[in-house]
């Protein structure tokens, strides 16, 4: 039979886990680096979207989440009580897959997997704190807040990624659109074009922008105002577009023109609302504050060992002990070869009396 605390060991799990982070960024470089070797190669300009992303680090993600999960685990459970916490989460977010509570195959794998690790997170925390220092609870809680952070970050990314709605429509000044499968419609107030910056060569100015005013409704009623704007820059030869996000506490909306055309006085605005962003953001805020704490606390430490070196804390104590010392020693051997020196002394004039006396 399989002796599992043979195989789960801290060395093993260690291993295990370095390796995956290894195949991550393998997998994350081939994809960064493939648009400049097409490139490089053919000339063909190519770019890969989120979802080649997703697709290709699910896996290693979710393997790499329980393998340091089961890491914080198995000094306090060991490695067959881990191994089998690890077994059941696995299972269940197969399970989840299957039943698909959230509709989404992503999350649905993602959600067990992420709250046994912040359940492991806590209770790490929680063993971290040392009722007699502050200092050493501090130290140790700081790195497991930044693991917080970390898986935070991580299920913000799942579910903002996969509940994304994103749609487009050409819109007409002083006329309201709305968005396929979202609670916001927009109405154009106004277009306004014209030049900007210096002259150059032949134009006005460096650059040609077209500023669009709107006004956003969600669920028909008035949300906010803002403007984006059209681009044409003369100097760099090219076109880009400035845009407008507002983030709320269960979503963010994003909004940027497309294209304008504007001889009809049309605009064509691409619009996204993403879901649950916040939960991203705390993670990113959470991670640093960790960060600070744990840089705070090594500062804090490195300052004491400093201090508590040997000798710099009391120098004339050491100072006066050390030629006691040095003076024991010297003396000792003095004294046993005096010790000696009188026996032999002793034994002779013994022996001197001995021979006075035979004559």
């Amino acid at each position: 039979m399989m002796n599992i605390e043979k195989i789960v060991t801290p060395k093993n799990t260690m291993l295990a886990t370095v390796l995956t982070l290894v195949l991550l960024t393998v997998l994350l470089t081939i994809g960064m680096m493939t648009p400049l070797v097409a490139k490089l190669t053919t000339g063909v300009e190519m770019s890969l979207n989120t979802q080649y992303f997703n697709n290709r680090s699910a896996l290693p993600v979710a393997a790499l989440v329980m393998l340091l999960t089961t890491c914080l685990l198995m000094g306090y459970f060991g490695a067959k009580r881990s191994a089998t916490i690890a077994g059941v989460s696995v299972t269940t977010s197969i399970i989840f897959a299957i039943v698909s509570p959230f509709n989404n195959t992503p999350i649905d794998v993602t959600i067990p997997l992420v709250l046994v690790a912040l359940a492991a997170t806590l209770y790490k925390m929680w063993r971290s704190i040392d009722r007699q220092s502050t200092f050493k609870t501090v130290r140790g809680v700081s790195a497991h807040i930044i693991h917080m952070g970390i898986l935070l970050v991580l299920i913000g990314v799942v579910i903002s990624t996969n509940t994304q709605v994103e749609s487009s429509n050409v819109i007409s000044v002083n006329t309201a659109s709305t968005f396929a499968d979202q609670d916001y419609s927009i109405n154009i107030t106004s277009m306004t074009s014209g030049y900007e910056g210096e002259m150059y060569q032949k134009y006005p100015g460096t650059s040609y922008v077209t500023n669009i005013n709107f006004d956003v409704y969600k669920n028909n009623k008035f949300f906010d105002s803002g403007q984006v704007k059209y681009i044409t820059d003369f100097k760099w030869g090219q076109t880009y577009t400035n845009h407008y996000i507002k983030r709320g506490l269960m979503e963010e909306l994003f909004i940027a023109p497309k294209a304008i055309d504007e001889a009809g006085s049309r605009v064509d605005l691409y619009v996204r609302t993403v879901p649950f962003i916040t939960v991203l953001w705390l993670g990113m805020y959470i991670m640093s504050f960790g960060i600070v704490i744990l840089g705070a606390a090594e500062y804090i430490k490195a300052g004491r060992n400093i201090i508590m070196e040997p000798g710099s804390g009391s120098p004339k104590k050491s100072k006066s002990g050390s030629p006691k010392k040095n003076i024991h020693q010297k003396v000792a051997p003095t004294s046993d070869i005096e010790k000696k020196y009188e026996e032999k002394l002793e034994r002779d004039l013994v022996k001197r009396k001995g021979e006075h006396g035979g004559k």
